[in-house]
């Protein structure tokens, strides 16, 4: 007894969990019996805080995931604040560069007014803003006679006048437009109005190459009755509807920006640049 006695100890202190089980099986074998209890009341308690730990473990594992998709929560909530943030910012650069243009447009169309007052106030054109683009309108009275496209004299000086602003703005194009009232024309060598305001149109845009303008800066079109600014039923806005519109095309910058979508679509426009009078652009509202 005493030699096994010897050989339990050293087998504890080389491996102490195996003395739980040799006090075990030694309770056959006369071992004490509180002893044994106390052993087993030991590895009760060892399997309790080894499950007591792996309850905390879990615990740490539940709560490590419960934060972790809270911060992959906060993380997306974060980028789709800096993305409205993002196009926040864009709105507001384009409306301070929308801004800024307007204010350009102002002071540009300011400009044209006082450069054009004695012949404002002569009644020889009118310049006014019209679907957010500048306009410079000459009456047919001062440009033409009745059913005809050549330029009288009072109106060859104007024009020149005219011409001579206008070349003067950098980065512009213009585009002159014919314009009638709805009075059917009598004329064999004009088939309708829309022939009559486009060949008036293409005269005006000849002479002011004639006198100065670059060509490249121009295109004719003719409206025709289509695109009328007063009542065809009286003579004064039929007078009001016979007229030349010389309008200052915006530039690309003016326009606001064009979204993908929109990108994708195929686009088709046609200019024309008249320097003969035999080129005409005709366009229709």
């Amino acid at each position: 007894m005493t030699e096994f006695r010897s050989k339990r100890g050293r087998l504890a202190r080389l491996f102490p969990w195996l003395a739980h089980v040799v006090l075990a099986s030694s309770v056959g074998c006369g071992v004490d019996d509180g002893v044994h209890q106390a052993a087993l009341r030991d590895l009760r308690q060892q399997k309790q805080l080894v499950a007591e730990r792996d309850g905390q473990l879990r615990a740490r594992n539940l709560a490590f995931a419960i934060v972790k998709r809270r911060l992959d929560a906060l993380e997306a909530e974060k980028k789709k604040v800096d993305g409205a943030l993002t196009k926040a910012n864009l709105s507001m650069n384009e409306l301070s560069r929308a801004h800024a243009q307007a204010e350009e447009r102002a002071a540009q169309f300011r400009k044209l007014v006082a450069q054009f007052r004695k012949m404002t106030e002569s009644g020889k054109l009118k310049v006014e803003i019209r679907d957010n683009r500048m306009i410079v309108s000459l009456g047919d009275r001062i440009l033409f006679d009745p059913g005809k496209t050549q330029v009288k004299p009072e109106g060859a000086e104007t024009l020149k006048q005219v011409t001579t602003i206008l070349k003067e703005i950098r980065g512009r194009d213009f585009q002159v437009a014919g314009h009638t009232d709805n009075a059917p024309i009598r004329s064999a060598r004009y088939r309708s109005n829309w022939d009559l305001s486009t060949a008036r149109a293409v005269e005006v845009v000849n002479f002011m190459i004639a006198a100065g303008m670059e060509s490249g800066r121009l295109s004719a079109a003719g409206y025709g009755d289509q695109a009328p600014v007063g009542s065809n039923e009286t003579p004064d806005g039929r007078s009001q509807n016979r007229r030349i519109e010389i309008t200052l095309m915006p530039n690309l910058d003016d326009l606001p920006p064009i979204s993908d979508d929109a990108k994708a679509a195929p686009l088709s426009a046609t200019k024309v640049d008249v320097a003969a009078p035999s080129t005409t652009a005709t366009t229709a509202k």
